[in-house]
Formats: C-alpha cells, structure tokens, sequence
C-alpha cells in the first residue's frame, strides 16, 4: 500500500458498472489502483444505501438488468472500501451542509475527506462545480490520477470551518 488514501461518494463507484456515463475511464483507473493495493477508499456508510437506491434506478430505468444490479451490489459490498461510522462527521456534515448549501448526503462525503486530511473524488458534475472551487480538496473523478493524489501526511491539514 502507498499510504495514498481517498474519500469516494457512490458516483463513483456506480461508474464502474453505469457505463454510459461520463468518466468511467478515470473510474475504472481508480477502481484498478484500490484493487491493486495502491489505493485505500473510505466512505461514509451513507455510501451502502445510496449504491442500493441508484441500482434500484438503473434497474427501473432499464440502465441495468436486474441480475446486473444485484451482482453489482455484491461486487459493492465486497470490496475492502473502508465505511466510516457517520456519527463521528455528523457535526461537520451539518456545518459544511449549511456553508455550501448541500445536502446532508453530499456533505457527509466532504466531511469525511476534511477529518480525514484526504482528497474527495466525486463523479457529481453539479456538487464538484457547486464547491470544487472553495474546497480545492474536492476532485472532479474526471480529473483523477494516481500519481497527483498526495500521501495524507503531506496534505496540508484542513480547519473544521471548511
């Protein structure tokens, strides 16, 4: 392991099985650097729910097969992605909510990656443009590259104010 770690939100990891989305190269380089061991993911455990909602969608709307979605959501829960207890964020989701304007779920994500001192990758076109630009800690998953991604020692820390 690198010592690299980064905070995902489910749009992320929902690109590497919606394949008519943008940005599912950098999802699947991601996805090939955590399983190669060079990656840690964490994730709020708000993370299980919202890859079990969007499934469902995709279902609905014919995106995937039935049989598609639930091996999905297998392959999700198999990953070593390491979910984060939210009552240990909920403060700093509730001020970072506030600050942007959010929701709760988004800031739950940006919350974790402030506590934590680790970039945020987001596949959310509309929540990277909303705060990319205020928290320069919040990545656009298009943008992803493993060899930008910074040890946490090394990332300056970041003040509970956001």
């Amino acid at each position: 392991m690198s010592g690299k770690r980064i905070v995902i939100d489910a749009s992320v990891a929902l690109k590497w099985r919606l394949r008519d989305e943008e940005a599912t190269q950098q999802a699947d380089a991601l996805l090939e650097d955590f399983l190669a061991g060079k990656l840690e993911l964490l994730t709020p455990t708000l993370f299980d729910y919202e890859i079990a909602n969007a499934l469902r969608v995709a279902v609905t709307r014919q995106r995937l097969s039935e049989q598609d979605a639930a091996a999905a959501l297998a392959d999700f829960a198999q990953y070593a992605i390491v979910r984060c207890d939210f009552l240990g964020i909920a403060s700093r989701t509730f001020h970072l909510s506030g600050q942007h304007q959010r929701s709760a779920y988004d800031s739950a994500y940006m919350a974790l990656a402030q506590a934590q001192g680790v970039w945020f990758f987001t596949g959310d076109k509309r929540l990277f443009n909303a705060v990319g630009q205020a928290l320069a800690w919040v990545k656009w998953l298009g943008d992803y590259q493993f060899d930008a991604v910074p040890v946490p020692d090394t990332a300056p820390p970041q003040s509970p104010s956001g």
